[in-house]
């Protein structure tokens, strides 16, 4: 893939990447491969590529991942077939219900795993709403399905008939979420009805232990496009698995904690 381009280029071409491609963590995990025979700079890199990119849940389960391991080269291999091979989209397709006429499916962080879970479902109509943290336009133009999705407001009344509201989460701890800005806004807009429920969509990568998605929250800057929400204001968690409670989502986490992460970024 990379040819005869350095560790040090590979890391540099994924740090100019936007927090919103996809793909970032696998191609962070396949840069930070180069450096697994110097341990010293395997931290730096780490480090560096972190510092760009702070809120990006996959990506610290990434080098966490490798760097904890005796082989981190293996590691890092590893964390790429897992990350493309998720199929949190594909689970997610297969579980949201049937629809009432009139009733929609709500987003809240337009993503290539909802995007897939949306590939096959014709029989959905689907809303992105937009937020401070996420103006979903642009991420619909690379959509792959050939849903009409529309663009809404928090305050718009179609969410008023909203089946199921999916808001995707870019890092899960046990007891939080980092979401786009403006999610609270959404669910105090929508209120509380028991027709409806409301769910966290992560993935491979997504939950993490408690220091290490802490550490994730805290390195953000005050102008930061994300914000935080209780998981108790979840019904379920959509991941690889399928459709879980988050108390259990949350109580499988595969993520190490390593010292060298939690020490602030520069």
């Amino acid at each position: 893939m990379w040819g005869e381009v350095t560790p040090a280029e590979r890391l540099r071409s994924v740090t100019r990447r936007n927090l919103d491609d996809d793909t970032l963590a696998a191609a962070a995990a396949d840069a930070l491969a180069g450096f697994a025979d110097e341990p010293a700079s395997l931290v730096v890199a780490c480090r560096r590529v972190l510092a760009h990119h702070r809120a990006h849940g996959a990506l610290w389960w990434v080098c966490s991942r490798i760097l904890a391991a005796a082989d981190p080269a293996a590691a890092a291999h590893l964390a790429v077939r897992e990350l493309e091979a998720d199929r949190t989209g594909d689970r997610l397709g297969a579980t949201l219900p049937l629809l009432d006429e009139g009733e929609v499916v709500a987003v809240v962080g337009y993503t290539s795993t909802i995007d897939d879970a949306l590939l096959e479902r014709f029989d959905i109509d689907a809303v992105a709403v937009r937020v401070g943290g996420d103006d979903p336009v642009a991420a619909l133009r690379r959509r792959r399905s050939d849903h009409a999705v529309r663009v809404v407001d928090p305050w718009d009344p179609v969410l008023e008939r909203a089946s199921r509201l999916l808001i995707s989460a870019t890092a899960i701890g046990p007891e939080r979420a980092l979401v786009p800005l403006g999610t609270d806004e959404v669910l105090q807009e929508i209120g509380t009805d028991t027709r409806r429920e409301v769910w966290l969509v992560g993935g491979v990568g997504r939950v993490l232990p408690a220091r290490v998605y802490d550490m994730v929250a805290s390195s953000l800057s005050d102008d930061a496009m994300f914000e935080e929400i209780s998981l108790q204001r979840f019904d379920r968690l959509a991941g690889p698995r399928g459709l879980e409670r988050p108390s259990d989502a949350t109580a499988r986490i595969d993520s190490p904690v390593v010292p060298e992460l939690l020490r602030p970024l520069n």
